[in-house]
């Protein structure tokens, strides 16, 4: 199953290994940050499962162009990025029932994200427009009243709405949605925005963020 976003899913794969060890290695030589450092191993873990996945291209299916489309990366998402929201709210000090109801409407974005995707008919944008109701669930769910209560949370509140709206930005451009960029294109910027929300953000908090409280 040759094709560009093949080189890609690949270097995401390799990256996201390597970054795995990364965060094991930080686990063990920077104690007290454990809990954020072993979420971190988990969804760099996942993510290079999810990158060898498609890959291997083991779940696609066909857009209207005749362009492939690789959804199972919506289904990964639904751990990886719960355990990332679940450590967001972790340091906002939400309470219990706050952190599930995160991790409920990112599963709920996930999931019909992967509805969106794997369906190719004009039904699809129903589940986008499921999972975009979803995503506002969460980022209100998340960040109310965190201006007021955690003023170092502020950045990590720009972070998520820039650079996790993007993702259905590429969504519509890409065949899942109008077409506008090709598959290759799609995967370059998934694996961007994968990098900068996992990767960086992951060593950006336990920096930047955590020294402070």
């Amino acid at each position: 199953m040759a094709g560009e976003e093949m080189l890609v899913f690949w270097a995401g794969a390799v990256i996201f290994g390597l970054a795995t060890l990364l965060f094991v290695v930080l686990n063990v030589r920077r104690p007290g940050y454990e809990v954020l450092y072993g979420s971190d191993i988990f969804v760099c873990f996942i993510t290079t499962i999810s990158y060898v996945t498609m890959a291997l291209a083991l779940g696609t299916s066909v857009a209207a162009d005749g362009q492939p489309i690789y959804w199972t990366r919506w289904l990964y998402y639904i751990a990886s990025c719960s355990i990332l929201t679940l450590d967001v709210a972790y340091l906002a000090g939400k309470p219990i029932l706050t952190k599930l109801e995160v991790a409920l409407f990112t599963g709920l974005v996930m999931f019909c994200g992967f509805l969106a995707s794997f369906l190719t008919g004009p039904e699809r944008w129903w589940f986008f427009a499921f999972s975009s109701a979803a995503y506002a669930g969460l980022l209100y769910t998340l960040f109310a009243g965190t201006g007021r209560t955690e003023p170092g949370m502020r950045p990590v509140m720009w972070f998520i709405l820039i650079f996790w709206t993007l993702f259905p930005v590429v969504w519509i451009l890409a065949p899942t949605g109008f077409g506008i960029i090709t598959t290759p294109v799609g995967a370059v910027l998934y694996g961007i925005l994968d990098v900068i929300t996992k990767i960086v953000f992951g060593l950006w908090i336990t920096v930047r963020v955590l020294p402070r409280r």
